[in-house]
């Protein structure tokens, strides 16, 4: 596996250097920060989130954070730290125990995922929930898990997906292997209550993400997915 801080300077994912730079395509995405690990086996990347403090009541969060270098949390360190970790599914804990265990951070999951993990999850939200004041939970149903979450920012236009559903190849979107499901067809369906959300920004747990039209993306692997 290869670490890397990138940042992204168009629709492809760009490998630049191990230091923390930010997402500065557009003016709404200029408080992103990303981190990824290449898994050799997936032949993707699983891609990590730091939002400085976006509500006063709430400090940095990290979502679906994989391992960090040493040189990165010196980074996350001078940046404030981490003060909550928010978790999409239970198979995206990652490197979040390790991660609280530095900075003190509070675990965050959906209720439906959290017994399932074997790290200590310090808050639950449901479907609709604010999250870290700013982020809304959307439970994406019949897909690999019951608590699968997207977190929207309306603001913002910026929906992030855990493994609803998989940026690859590089402009469009997958479902994971079709063994991950208990019936591929609900699990594709169920990606349809991301259609009910206005975004144009789509950042995957694992592979590219999409940086223009992400929910005509969504629509595209719908198309593509009918008579399957």
């Amino acid at each position: 596996m290869c670490i890397y801080w990138a940042k992204l300077l168009s629709t492809k994912n760009p490998l630049l250097n191990k230091s923390l730079n930010k997402i500065v395509v557009r003016e709404s995405l200029k408080d992103f920060y990303t981190w990824s690990i290449f898994s050799d086996q997936k032949e993707l990347n699983f891609n990590g989130w730091f939002i400085p403090k976006q509500h006063p009541l709430f400090g940095n969060v990290v979502i679906d954070p994989p391992k960090p270098e040493f040189d990165d949390l010196g980074e996350m360190k001078s940046m404030g730290g981490v003060q909550q970790i928010v978790i999409t599914n239970g198979n995206h804990t990652r490197w979040s125990g390790e991660l609280q265990e530095e900075f003190g951070s509070e675990i965050l999951m959906n209720a439906d995922d959290a017994d399932s993990v074997d790290i200590t999850v310090d808050k639950t939200f449901e479907d609709r929930s604010m999250v870290s004041g700013f982020l809304q939970a959307v439970v994406v149903p019949h897909n690999k898990s019951p608590g699968e979450t997207a977190l929207y920012w309306g603001e913002r236009k910026i929906l992030i997906l855990g493994d609803a559903l998989i940026g690859k190849p590089p402009g469009e979107l997958s479902l994971l292997p079709p063994e991950m499901y208990a019936d591929t067809g609900l699990a594709r369906e169920g990606i349809r209550v991301l259609l009910d959300l206005d975004f144009e920004y789509l950042l995957v747990g694992d592979g590219e993400p999409i940086l223009k039209n992400g929910k005509e993306a969504i629509k595209r692997f719908l198309q593509s997915s009918e008579g399957k």
